[in-house]
Parts: structure tokens; C-alpha cells; sequence
């Protein structure tokens, strides 16, 4: 008896497994090729997958919209743009945090001293991760100014509302947040990054400022540039920054999702602890829809569409990309595209979530 429940627990799962990957998606597929059709973007890369695997991963288009430009394959390498922030300065956070070097319920200024100017003394590191310090949404570099002054005029910036009032998105507080990370391990963030989580987990496609060798790997973003961050602040910052700059592709960007789906885990190996990816992925008060560094889905019109459950949380970057993880089906869509090729004109807003509802109805079948 007790041998014929295995074998039907095992038929049970085989059957599972080969309903997923006989999945239909020719409904993603059509939503991805209308954008590209529409100059959304002119092309993408999308990997679907769950706490184990990839479930589909696909590349649609071209670098540019000229067919005779290389066509997108899944080793292709975008720039980030602020899923940067999420997916890298964060799990610096993070790993800090686990570890018990960081405190986030701290002043920026207990870290960094010479921060905590023009207002700023009891600004929190919770209050940078969740966008209520108060700081201005933006830096824009003076044109030529160094690395070091554009820190030096981070360090001066004064408040521009009351910390705790509102919720502004700002690049400047992970910049900062990169600051206060390296105050800590004492060495550049990129590298403490590629330590901890780029190297052990064989993420050899993710990383700052690429190599020139490797920029045909990169797609271009507005003005054809291959392999330098698009973002004018991290560009200013030598593309080492906390806000942007992060390039890496779809099959690289699931490790990490896979690692938070599995609660600090992948492939066996501990990351981070089980209570520490609960507390940074959960929304941190009802006033917004900010987790610890990361985004939470919104009630109504989310770039995750109408079909992710409540509780997801992941990131927008500028230059087109996204990250969404459901929690509840143990499912991540990882969305990279050049929608600021040629320009950034292009608004790919609407197409977000018919992407992800796609997803949901390529996996579970139609819904009303």
C-alpha cells in the first residue's frame, strides 16, 4: 500500500513537470513581438521560472530596429538601470544586516559622519531603503565634476521635505546607501557585491563597468552606447554606484530570484537567513508600497499586472527592465529590454503588465 502512494506521489509530480514545460506561451510571445512591432522596444529577453529552475527563457528582436543589427539571445547583457538598486545594493544590505554589521534602525550619520550635514543628523538607513529621508529624488553631476565632489555634494545635499512625510523616490538615497556600505566593509561596493553573490553563485555575466571586450555583448541603450551605464549620476560616479550600473542577464538575474524564493538559499548553499529575506521582501508600512529596498506589488495598475498575488515584491529600471517575484506561486518573471534605444522616448508603461498577465495565463490558463 504505502508503495503505491509513492509511486502515485511520483506520477503526481512527473505529470506536474511536464505540464510546465509543455506550457503554451505563444500569448507572452505575442504581447512581446506587438511592442516590438510598436517601437516599444526593439528587442528583449525574458526568463519565467520558479524556486528550482527556468521555466521559459526567451529572446525576442534585435540590438536596434535595423534587422540587419545582432539579433537578442539570452546571454545578452543589459544595463539594469535602478533594478540595481533591489537586485544590487541591496543584497549588500542585506548580506550587512544578516551578518549583524549594519543596523538599518541607525542614523546614516553613525556610519558616515560627515553625511549627517544641512539637516540630515537623524536621517535612519531605513529611511534611504524605503524613500523617506527626505532627500531630493535626483543629483544631476555638473558636467566634468569628479567622482569625489559629486560625493562631497551628496554629503551637503539638504533636506527638501520632512523625513517620514512622504514617500519620493530617490537615486540619491542608494547612492548613499552604497556609502554607507562600503563604510562598513571598508572596501568598494562592486566588490564586496561580486564576493558575495556574483562569484559563488556563478553569476559571470553580472557586473559593473564591463570590460570594452565584452560591450557587443551589452545592449545598446540611447544613443547606441554599448557597456556604459545610461544613468547620468551613476555615469558621473565612474559607473560604481549604488542608484545604477548594474549589467547582467536574464539566466544570472533568476539566481538571485530563485535565492530569495528559496528564503536565503540556492542550490543548498545559504546566502542569507530565512528572517532576513522575510523582513527586506514585505511591504515595511501601509503609508506606501516600499519594502526594505525593494518595491511591493500596488493594488491597482501594476507593472506586475492583474494576476500576481498580493505580497509580491521586485523592481523597475529605467532603461526598460524589470523583476517581479510572487511569493505564493514561487514564480519570478525577469523582464529586460532597451526600451531607451534610440532614445527614451518610448513609454513601455502598458506593455508591463500585459507581459506578466500573459505569464499568469500561459501557466494557469485564461482568466476572466
Amino acid at each position: 500500500m504505502e508503495n503505491k502512494k509513492i509511486l502515485l506521489l511520483f506520477s503526481i509530480i512527473i505529470s506536474f513537470t511536464l505540464n510546465l514545460q509543455g506550457q503554451n506561451f505563444d500569448t507572452l510571445d505575442t504581447v512581446v513581438n506587438e511592442a516590438i512591432t510598436g517601437h516599444i522596444f526593439p528587442g528583449a529577453v525574458i526568463a519565467v521560472g520558479n524556486r528550482d529552475s527556468i521555466i521559459y527563457q526567451k529572446a525576442y528582436g534585435h540590438y536596434t530596429y535595423d534587422e540587419n543589427s545582432p539579433e537578442m539571445q539570452t546571454s545578452t547583457m543589459f544595463d539594469l538601470a535602478s533594478v540595481t538598486k533591489a537586485f544590487g545594493t541591496n543584497f549588500c544590505v542585506m548580506k550587512l544586516y544578516d551578518e549583524g554589521k549594519l543596523d538599518i534602525k541607525k542614523k546614516v550619520s553613525d556610519y558616515i559622519p560627515q553625511w549627517g550635514q544641512n539637516g540630515k543628523q537623524n536621517v535612519r538607513v531605513a529611511d534611504l531603503l524605503i524613500h523617506e529621508s527626505g532627500l531630493p529624488s535626483y543629483y544631476p553631476p555638473k558636467p566634468g565634476q569628479s567622482r569625489e565632489s559629486i560625493i562631497d555634494s551628496i554629503y551637503a545635499l539638504k533636506l527638501v521635505y520632512n523625513t517620514g512625510s512622504d514617500m519620493v523616490y530617490s537615486c540619491v538615497n542608494f547612492v548613499s546607501n552604497m556609502l554607507v556600505v562600503e563604510s562598513i566593509v571598508h572596501e568598494p561596493m562592486y566588490l564586496f557585491y561580486a564576493e558575495n553573490y556574483t562569484k559563488p553563485l556563478g553569476m559571470t555575466s553580472t557586473m559593473f563597468t564591463p570590460p570594452e571586450e565584452i560591450w557587443n555583448r551589452c545592449a545598446p541603450t540611447q544613443g547606441g552606447v554599448q557597456g556604459i551605464v545610461h544613468d547620468p549620476l551613476a555615469k558621473g560616479l565612474e559607473g560604481l554606484s549604488g542608484n545604477a550600473g548594474l549589467f547582467s542577464t536574464t539566466g544570472d538575474l533568476s539566481k538571485l530570484c530563485m535565492l530569495l524564493i528559496n528564503k536565503g538559499t540556492y542550490k543548498g548553499k545559504r546566502y542569507l537567513s530565512d528572517s532576513t529575506v522575510s523582513y527586506f521582501t514585505k511591504r515595511y508600512h501601509e503609508h506606501s508600497t516600499r519594502a526594505i529596498g525593494f518595491d511591493t506589488r500596488s493594488e491597482e495598475k501594476s507593472s506586475s499586472g492583474k494576476y500576481f498575488s498580493p505580497g509580491t515584491f521586485g523592481h523597475l529600471g529605467y532603461t526598460g527592465t524589470s523583476i517581479w517575484i510572487d511569493p505564493v506561486r514561487e514564480l519570478f518573471v525577469v523582464f529586460l529590454t532597451n526600451r531607451v534605444y534610440p532614445d527614451d522616448e518610448a513609454s513601455i508603461r502598458s506593455t508591463r503588465p500585459k507581459v506578466h498577465d500573459a505569464v499568469i495565463i500561459s501557466l494557469e490558463g485564461k482568466k476572466e
